[in-house]
């Protein structure tokens, strides 16, 4: 740490990226909700994250990338979370559920970010929206992989699993895109379980 300015400075690069990482991405996040994708330096970024610019630098050259570390991270986050609860689970409607209701609660718990990547993926240079956009095939196939095994396994009718793996997305991106409305008569878990029910409709034999 730099003792004069108190910010993280290359020393906790090295030895803390993983934390020095989160400060940037967090920072960014909240000054892009409340400044804009336009208006936001990367010099603020670096105030708000409590780093030196030289620090900032090492992970991103353009606020572009930064977007794309905000996406990274949002995936990051699910996979870990999905690992860990199906690594024992076989049956591909529990398996289904469990990974619904991870990526549900991580896009809420990130919903500010999540929102960002709606807002803003526009704005981002061609290299950081292919890099998204790819993201979030990569969150697809998880669903996609998940309903295939259903419907070898004879537990899921034949569907169009691209489309239902894009559909499932989409209706946990709701909780997030839509909260202003459901909020006022839906928990998470009661979306969860309501949105869990027509995905199922969908799917079961």
């Amino acid at each position: 740490m730099d003792h004069l300015t108190g910010k993280l400075d290359e020393l906790d690069w090295v030895t803390n990226p993983d934390e020095t990482r989160k400060k940037i991405i967090d920072a960014s996040s909240v000054l892009y909700a409340r400044k804009g994708f336009a208006d936001t330096s990367l010099q603020e970024i670096s105030e708000k994250a409590g780093v030196t610019r030289s620090v900032t630098r090492r992970y991103v050259k353009t606020k572009s990338e930064i977007m794309r570390m905000i996406m990274e991270d949002i995936l990051a986050s699910f996979q870990e979370n999905l690992i860990k609860m199906i690594k024992e689970i076989n049956d591909p409607e529990e398996k289904l559920t469990a990974a619904l209701y991870i990526y549900l609660t991580v896009v809420d718990q990130q919903r500010e970010k999540a929102l960002l990547i709606y807002q803003k993926s526009s704005s981002l240079d061609r290299a950081s929206k292919t890099r998204v956009m790819q993201l979030e095939i990569d969150v697809s196939n998880i669903f996609a992989k998940i309903i295939s095994e259903g419907i070898e396994q004879g537990v899921f009718k034949k569907v169009d699993v691209d489309l239902m793996a894009f559909n499932i997305m989409i209706l946990a991106h709701m909780w997030v895109l839509k909260r202003w409305h459901f909020k006022k008569r839906l928990s998470l878990d009661k979306y969860f379980k309501l949105q869990l029910e027509i995905i199922m409709d969908a799917l079961k034999k």
